[in-house]
């Protein structure tokens, strides 16, 4: 199905475009056109039937805690199941975007290891990186480890720096946020 606008909302205001608007289609955008469909963060990601509709999408996210702030973008992974794809009133939040890209996998730059993990050449060990170099190790899962609780701590960190910004929803999930071996 198609996105649409029934109406019920303008989407220019003195032919300027509402905020609003900006942001469901630039969400509809990544969802159904090249080339966003060939970037794997957008593979299978769609809008919820409700949200189709610019203007119901309108009236949920104008009284969303962060609609509005200057730095905050709309996220769809913090409350959705890992591996959830959608945009909808259940699984969006606001929040700044350095909180929206605490989130991301880099898989292209890691290669075949696992997450936060590459295999160092030079000394046939593993390396752990997050935020800098975090140490070598004989095996990959101990550098998985080791990368997976500095991640989860910096979650941590983040989430409590903007507590008071963000959805409530939002900072209960980065606070029980864990990394996957096979993220």
């Amino acid at each position: 199905m198609l996105a649409y606008n029934s109406g019920r909302y303008p989407t220019k205001i003195k032919s300027v475009r509402v905020n609003s608007y900006e942001i469901w289609r630039h969400g509809v955008v990544r969802c159904w056109h090249t080339p966003y469909k060939g970037n794997e963060n957008y593979v299978d990601v769609n809008f919820s039937e409700s949200w189709l509709d610019y203007s119901n999408f309108h009236e949920d996210v104008v009284n969303m805690v962060g609609y509005g702030v200057k730095g905050f973008v709309l996220d769809k992974d913090i409350l959705s199941n890992k591996g959830e794809k959608v945009y909808s009133k259940d699984t969006c939040c606001f929040v700044p975007a350095d909180i929206n890209s605490l989130l991301l996998k880099s898989d292209k730059a890691r290669g075949g290891c696992l997450i936060g993990v590459d295999f160092h050449k030079k000394t046939g060990k593993y390396r752990a990186r997050h935020r800098g170099h975090l140490g070598l190790f004989e095996s990959e899962v101990e550098a998985f480890y080791a990368y997976k609780e500095a991640k989860e701590k910096y979650i941590k960190e983040v989430a409590n720096k903007y507590k008071d910004q963000i959805d409530s929803r939002a900072y209960e999930a980065l606070m029980k946020y864990e990394v996957n071996i096979d993220d």
